[in-house]
């Protein structure tokens, strides 16, 4: 797999989590992700029995709480829990990106998937409630299940030393939640292209207000039908009582998770991207050679 070309002024270790990350983008999906693309087929006859009008409530219930979270400062999040389990994991005192940036990759590494466990089992508690009340319960979990995604997202980034609350970053985040719900091989590659040139357009310091222009307000409504439909097919067993609350706890926890591990290696990514832009002013020198094989 070709390395990207800031890669020769990453040192051995980072340059193979950096692999690590890439490699990870590209694995087929596994678990329950995998069986949920199984049963696509046996669940397109309940999903053609949707109500068209449940269809569109999903999406624009989507569209409603994307536009809520993306038009929030991010004051409600607290940044000092997610301080004080750095300064934890780092046995010294963090208190913003600068002591971020010095911290081993390894120690955000284990501080992140802290995260997204805990995040996990918020989200199973709330399907498994709403998934008792069947068709309704769904429409009820999206506003709190994408609240969830976005707050695990944001605590994602502070942790790995970026901001929140710039439209460039809400673009950022958005893309790593859609990147986060693909589970087609295809998709996920496109998908990251995607991602790494907006990266890219951060690191340069393009403007907010064009990023907003060219990624944010060009695709949320879309974005929203799709993450509508994707989500709906996903928790289409939902709809049914008996089971309801089994799968939407399922598939919260699923959701989570593949959001969340999509979340830790799309930061990795961009650290490790500005990391290697850091030695390069620094040193002026690549900290290796790399063959073409590399």
């Amino acid at each position: 797999m070709p390395l990207p070309p800031w890669s020769p002024w990453l040192e051995a270790g980072d340059l193979a989590a950096l692999k690590e990350s890439l490699d990870w983008f590209h694995r087929p999906p596994g678990g329950l992700s995998r069986l949920l693309g199984l049963l696509d087929r046996p669940l397109e006859s309940l999903w053609q029995r949707v109500p068209e009008t449940a269809r569109n409530s999903t999406a624009r219930t989507i569209h409603s709480a994307l536009r809520t979270v993306l038009e929030a400062t991010g004051g409600s999040l607290t940044e000092r829990p997610i301080l004080d389990a750095l300064c934890a994991e780092a046995g010294r005192e963090i208190s913003g990106p600068d002591q971020i940036r010095r911290m081993p990759l390894s120690g955000l590494d284990r501080v992140s998937r802290r995260c997204v466990a805990a995040y996990r089992r918020a989200a199973a508690v709330e399907g498994g409630v709403s998934g008792m009340a069947g068709l309704p319960g769904l429409v009820l979990d999206v506003p709190a299940l994408y609240g969830l995604i976005f707050r695990m997202i944001q605590e994602t980034s502070i942790l790995f030393g970026f901001p929140i609350d710039p439209p460039a970053e809400k673009a950022h985040i958005l893309k790593v939640m859609d990147l986060g719900h693909q589970t087609d091989p295809e998709a996920r590659r496109l998908g990251l292209e995607e991602l790494q040139v907006m990266q890219a357009m951060l690191g340069a310091g393009v403007p907010g207000r064009e990023m907003e222009k060219q990624v944010l307000l060009r695709g949320l409504g879309a974005l929203a039908e799709k993450l509508g439909t994707d989500l709906t097919r996903r928790k289409l067993a939902q709809t049914l009582a008996v089971i309801g609350s089994v799968v939407g706890a399922g598939v919260n926890y699923q959701l989570l998770g593949d959001v969340g591990d999509t979340a830790r290696h799309a930061y990795r990514l961009r650290f490790l991207r500005r990391r290697a832009w850091e030695r390069e002013n620094r040193e002026g020198r690549p900290t290796r050679k790399l063959s073409l094989d590399s």
